[in-house]
């Protein structure tokens, strides 16, 4: 997998600090997006009629191991470690469809605003990121995002992020964004990743099972710093 950030972007760090995310194109290919977004699909189900505003399947990762490998890519957690400055902890992850003719689920917010204690305009607790496995076009219910109101309330105007299958948004939890209507006649279809501070808790039930940690065990083994990753670690070691 080869992350390839936008033009001007170096490597997408600089605009992630000063606007609170950043877009990473082509982080898959399409023969990648086609197998993911069918496999997702074969999880999800046929569309209900009517449909819920969003559908979410939590703990992604452990459905199929292609997931857990996007989730795991070196590229990805390097980006990530980088910027919380430790390597990080995957507190959530799910897969995510918005059907078509559904309403926007969530409002304006931040994910992490009711955590007390924290400046959160100079803090980076939580980064989310989410992977298009379809285009995300402007009538299919893009994320709209606020830049700049990760640090300051003198915000810039809000922007919807649009994506072609394949890319990356990735966008720090203090980032006022809201979810948007999808008014087109297709799903949209994506899926998401969580990675906190290793001193939080994984969100209450995204724990990972017994049997998924099991078969991780060579990987970590190899790369000690996915024990961070599947909370195995002592953030408070010295």
């Amino acid at each position: 997998m080869t992350f390839t950030p936008e033009t001007g972007l170096h490597p997408g760090q600089d605009a992630f600090r000063e606007h609170g995310f950043v877009v990473l194109r082509n982080v898959i290919d399409s023969a990648h997006v086609s197998s993911l977004r069918v496999r997702l699909e074969a999880l999800l189900g046929p569309v209900s009629v009517p449909s819920p505003a969003q559908e979410v399947l939590p703990r992604i990762v452990e459905l199929d191991a292609r997931f857990a490998d996007l989730a795991m890519s070196s590229e990805l957690l390097t980006m990530v470690s980088d910027l919380l400055r430790t390597p990080p902890l995957l507190a959530c992850s799910y897969g995510h469809r918005k059907a078509p003719g559904t309403p926007a689920h969530t409002g304006p917010h931040s994910d992490v605003a009711h955590l007390q204690g924290i400046p959160h305009h100079a803090s980076l607790v939580m980064i989310k990121a989410m992977v298009a496995l379809t285009a995300v076009g402007p009538d299919n219910g893009p994320t709209e995002v606020l830049p700049g109101s990760h640090r300051t309330h003198g915000a810039e105007e809000p922007i919807r992020v649009m994506l072609d299958a394949g890319d990356m948004l990735l966008f720090h939890a203090n980032l006022q964004h809201t979810a948007t209507a999808n008014a087109s006649s297709e799903s949209r279809l994506g899926l998401w990743f969580v990675f906190a501070q290793p001193w939080m808790r994984i969100f209450p039930g995204y724990e990972f099972g017994a049997d998924f940690l099991a078969a991780q065990r060579p990987r970590i083994a190899a790369d000690p710093k996915l024990r961070h990753l599947f909370g195995l670690a002592d953030p408070y070691a010295t």
